[in-house]
């Protein structure tokens, strides 16, 4: 799968060269014309997500606000590609190299300001079906391939990955490198520490120094100072506050 580009008016639309039909979506959610929203799964000031409906299809609709909506991540995106173009080139590098389990993200657009990103969206296909709450063991082997492959998930929990008719499909990660075994032992401890039963047996991580590391900042993001002052900034931020 390759990625073609399109510039249209302000915007850049990126899309697989297999889904040239989706350039019309990207066309229409630059112009802000109506799409047929099917269901709304997350609206906050930080982040949108809905189904949609577009030419009889189903796909999931995202858009990361929280890039532009807080200035220092605004001029952070002077120098970085943003999160729906990374995205859809990790994601489809993955895919390329067989890890067809990531749920595909198909088109993405984005409306730079000053070089700055002041709006973007990326679009995915849509994976029907339930949670991995009830297929721990299909998940746990599908972030070992992950971090067999060198990258990681960022979001390791039953949530985003979704059972389907064709097995386990992995949702709402970057798929960014690793470059240090750490963010790999967190997405376990991540499970870990949400009381997944039984969890030596699934996980056969080593218990090294960037084990332990992983531990101690998962204690440490969890002590009730640092989780006040988090909750304070998030509640800030949903008032308007840009910090």
């Amino acid at each position: 799968m390759e990625i073609l580009k399109k510039n249209y008016k302000e915007w850049k639309i990126y899309y697989l060269d297999e889904q040239k039909n989706l350039l019309d979506l990207g066309k229409k959610l630059a112009d802000k014309e109506k799409i047929e929203e099917v269901q709304v799964f997350k609206e906050s000031q930080r982040n949108y997500v809905s189904k949609i409906k577009f030419n009889d299809k189903y796909y999931v609709l995202k858009s990361p606000r929280n890039e532009y909506r807080i200035p220092q991540r605004r001029v952070g995106t002077l120098f970085k590609e943003g999160e729906a173009l990374v995205t859809l080139k990790n994601i489809t590098k993955l895919r390329n190299r067989g890890l067809t389990e990531l749920v595909a993200p198909l088109l993405v657009a984005v409306r730079r300001t000053k070089g700055m990103i002041k709006e973007s969206y990326i679009v995915f296909e849509y994976a029907e079906g339930k949670d991995g709450t009830e297929n721990i063991s299909e998940m746990i082997k599908l972030g070992l391939r992950m971090h067999e492959l060198g990258v990681y998930h960022g979001d390791f929990n039953p949530s985003n990955f979704i059972w389907t008719k064709d097995g386990m499909k992995i949702i709402d990660t970057q798929g960014k490198k690793a470059w240090t075994p750490f963010k790999q032992r967190y997405d376990f401890i991540t499970l870990d520490h949400d009381n997944i039963d039984d969890f030596e047996n699934y996980a056969k991580h080593k218990k090294d120094f960037w084990y332990y590391l992983a531990v101690f900042t998962k204690k440490y993001k969890r002590l009730g100072f640092v989780s006040n002052i988090k909750k304070w900034k998030k509640k800030k931020r949903d008032k308007g506050w840009k910090i």
